[in-house]
């Protein structure tokens, strides 16, 4: 009985050993992919429709209500500002906000220097196969999903993975 439990410990720690970081692990999902379209009404109170070709692509899946969401804002403003130069635009999808005025207190408080779609529906979060907020996708000019992020990113992170994924 000892023996049999020493030789599962051993391969439950050879399995955690094996396991990547989030950061450095493949991607899943969609990645690889060709981005589906994204169109719908922002919550400013106009209408997008997105071209991949004219800009390489940062999708924001965020909601009021998050904490992680509420965490990275300052960070991804500030990507949006340097990047825009660069040929990287972002977009932010409303993902779960019941409530559109809780996702507009959202961008007013925070100063959100990109359109957000507001998704009350869930139709974009399920066609980008994103299953909770945060999460990044990165969008190449090709109109590929050339990366995923799910859950909180620091903004090094971000910028690192924008980096080596759109501006190559």
């Amino acid at each position: 009985m000892r023996t049999c439990a020493v030789v599962l410990a051993a391969l439950l720690l050879s399995g955690c050993s094996l396991q990547q970081d989030v950061s450095t692990a493949s991607p899943s999902g969609r990645v690889g992919a060709p981005a589906p379209a994204l169109r719908g009404s922002t919550l400013d109170g106009g209408s997008i429709r997105a071209d991949y070709s004219s800009a390489s692509t940062v999708l924001v899946f965020w909601a009021a209500w998050c904490g992680p969401c509420r965490s990275e804002q300052p960070g991804l403003n500030r990507i949006a500002r340097d990047y825009q130069a660069r040929g990287v635009r972002l977009i932010g999808i409303d993902v779960l906000d019941h409530d559109r005025a809780l996702a507009v207190a959202f961008l007013h408080e925070f100063n959100v220097p990109y359109p957000s779609v507001y998704d009350g529906s869930g139709s974009l979060t399920a066609a980008f196969e994103v299953d909770y907020p945060p999460t990044i996708l990165l969008v190449d000019r090709r109109g590929m999903v050339v990366a995923r992020y799910p859950g909180e990113a620091s903004e090094s992170q971000l910028r690192t993975l924008i980096n080596q994924r759109l501006l190559v």
